[in-house]
């Protein structure tokens, strides 16, 4: 077998394993709540693949346009011009996606997509099984996933300021920890069919 591929198995049963005990321990389902942003018993320093979505203020199109009547094979989620009539803030915040390993060495990178207004992305943490489970809680974050966004977000925020260009953020995001490879498969192909989907007025949906 692959080296990766074992890997990467060995990291989703790591993550059924953690979710199965939390279910237990919860009496419940461990489904989203859709009053809650996340998990209320989830410890968002854990290694895992989180998929993740933040949208522009009121839907606003700060980050251009999809290209129409696009087909899934004329165009790469790793090109932006091939999808999206780009503008700055879209490239700044594609190259600061991509700069987030940078800065938090454990994290890996999966598929992401920017559209004109929202992203998606798929964050991997690449860690040892913690020693000790927190749930996440308000207040001061370091290096789980709320720290990660923050920091993303702030950058991009920050950057805009400086230049003297109107931008701005949706408060919060969403976020789903990937339960099995099936699940990952899903989002991805989710993720990659967005510009062609937007591009040809195709309703989008993860089922």
């Amino acid at each position: 077998m692959d080296e990766p591929f074992f890997y990467f198995c060995a990291l989703l049963l790591y993550i059924q394993i953690m979710i199965w005990i939390y279910s237990l321990q919860t009496k419940s389902n461990l489904q989203p709540n859709n009053k809650r942003i996340r998990w209320s018993k989830w410890d968002y320093r854990s290694r895992g693949a989180y998929f993740i979505a933040i949208n522009t203020f009121d839907r606003i199109r700060f980050f251009g346009s999809i290209t129409m009547s696009l087909h899934p094979s004329s165009y790469s989620l790793s090109l932006l011009n091939s999808y999206l009539k780009k503008n700055t803030v879209a490239q700044t915040v594609f190259d600061y996606w991509h700069e987030i390993p940078d800065h938090y060495p454990y994290v890996e990178l999966d598929t992401f997509v920017v559209m004109p207004d929202h992203i998606h992305g798929i964050l991997i943490f690449d860690k040892p099984p913690l020693d000790r489970w927190e749930s996440t809680s308000f207040g001061p974050q370091k290096d789980n996933l709320p720290d990660i966004i923050r920091a993303f977000k702030g950058s991009v925020k920050r950057w805009a300021n400086k230049n003297q260009i109107q931008f701005k953020w949706q408060s919060r995001y969403h976020d789903r920890v990937i339960r099995d490879y099936e699940e990952m498969e899903r989002i991805k192909k989710y993720i990659q069919l967005n510009p062609y989907k937007w591009s040809n007025s195709i309703p989008v949906s993860l089922k």
